[in-house]
């Protein structure tokens, strides 16, 4: 029939106008943002009698006041990580205030923005390693939230001892030291709330403040304080050998790899090596995990693993749909088995053993070692079969 085509199109039509309809006509919410009198920010004022300054952190209350699903997961998730965090902080002589930086920053999880800032404090790599902390292949030490937190700090306090106030402090983690000095000295001024300055920058201290204010007044914005998410149980354990196998390692002490690597996800392999100049590593060990595998374990770890033959990253283990079509679109594994590429940090008996041989077979299979392990660099490959 001529125009039948367009019936489903005005079906769809009546069903949109009829749910804007609906919509229109519910009850505004009762709930309406409140804005404080009088805020402090690490025991500075915010001249909240400024109708801008008072606009730009009501935007920021209305945002999160509304966005429910993120902002209870910063009730739930803060819950866990505040209590870590708020010692390293007082330790390190920053106010308690510079805690509300995280959920902005990273909504308590380790992302990784498109710059390559890492981890709940959002990290570049040249100022974590800066700072102290192990960035590599294997190890990222942004990833685990207490380094992190200490790191931080340190870039923190760096901020103040230019600015001498904290909420320009504040404003420096975002845009760095050396780009806020550059914008008060272009436009005459040492205050963050004179500035005109990029719209990601000039929202950062409100976004802090609006976190602050609902994550300390939740009632006030319709929000019930949620359930706490269960903080993690372990006990420290120092590693003093490398690990070529984790998930069976992790098996042979009685928890599974996930629950290990969710107290450790700075580990970013399914092996781990001792870094170079360190003699051991110190890792958290759960004291709740449950298991619920029925298989036994192997007295030892398979020589044709996966992870060993082809040394996967966690990520790219569990992103992989087809495990056999990523054998076949990998390396030739008959060569991976002969071959063995020296990582930095690794000891011949480790890469024995690895491979079910004893060190002087290793060392006779290769001849340029001239017998002694410890000719063993990084970037040389071993055969470790016949």
């Amino acid at each position: 029939m001529p125009g039948s085509s367009y019936f489903p199109i005005l079906q769809t039509g009546i069903r949109l106008l009829a749910a804007f309809l609906l919509f229109s006509c519910q009850p505004e919410s009762k709930i309406r943002p409140h804005l404080p009198e009088f805020l402090v920010f690490a025991g500075d004022t915010i001249p909240l009698e400024e109708p801008e300054i008072r606009e730009r952190l009501e935007r920021e209350l209305l945002i999160n006041q509304h966005w429910h699903s993120n902002t209870i997961q910063w009730l739930r998730k803060s819950q866990r990580w505040f209590p870590v965090m708020d010692s390293i902080l007082a330790a390190s002589g920053v106010p308690a205030d510079f805690r509300y930086l995280v959920p902005i920053e990273s909504g308590f999880d380790n992302v990784v923005s498109p710059k390559g800032a890492t981890g709940f404090w959002q990290l570049m790599e040249g100022t974590a390693t800066e700072f102290g902390l192990i960035v590599s292949p294997e190890i990222d030490e942004r990833l685990d939230p207490e380094k992190a937190t200490i790191a931080a700090c340190k870039l923190i306090m760096r901020g103040y001892r230019q600015f001498k106030s904290w909420p320009e402090t504040a404003v420096s983690y975002n845009i760095g030291i050396t780009g806020l000095k550059s914008v008060m000295q272009a436009q005459y001024s040492d205050s963050y709330f004179d500035l005109l300055i990029n719209p990601e920058s000039g929202r950062y201290l409100f976004r802090i403040l609006a976190a602050k204010f609902i994550m300390e007044n939740p009632a006030q914005y319709g929000f019930e304080i949620p359930e706490a998410i269960p903080p993690y149980k372990w006990k420290n354990q120092l590693l003093t050998d490398s690990i070529p196998d984790l998930p069976w390692w992790c098996r042979k002490q009685g928890f599974s790899y996930k629950c290990f690597r969710l107290l450790n996800p700075w580990i970013k392999t399914s092996y781990l090596h001792l870094p170079q100049g360190r003699s051991m590593l110190q890792v958290k060990i759960p004291l709740d995990c449950r298991l619920f595998t029925g298989i036994g374990l192997p007295d030892l770890p398979a020589a044709d693993s996966l992870a060993r033959q082809y040394r996967i990253t966690e990520e790219n283990l569990v992103g992989k749909k087809d495990i056999s079509a990523f054998r076949a679109s990998g390396k030739d594994s008959a060569l991976m088995k002969k071959v063995h590429l020296v990582r930095r940090g690794e000891a011949a008996s480790t890469i024995a053993r690895q491979y079910g041989l004893s060190l002087s077979a290793l060392l006779s299979l290769n001849p340029d070692l001239s017998g002694n392990p410890k000719n063993l660099q990084e970037g040389m490959s071993l055969k470790v079969s016949p």
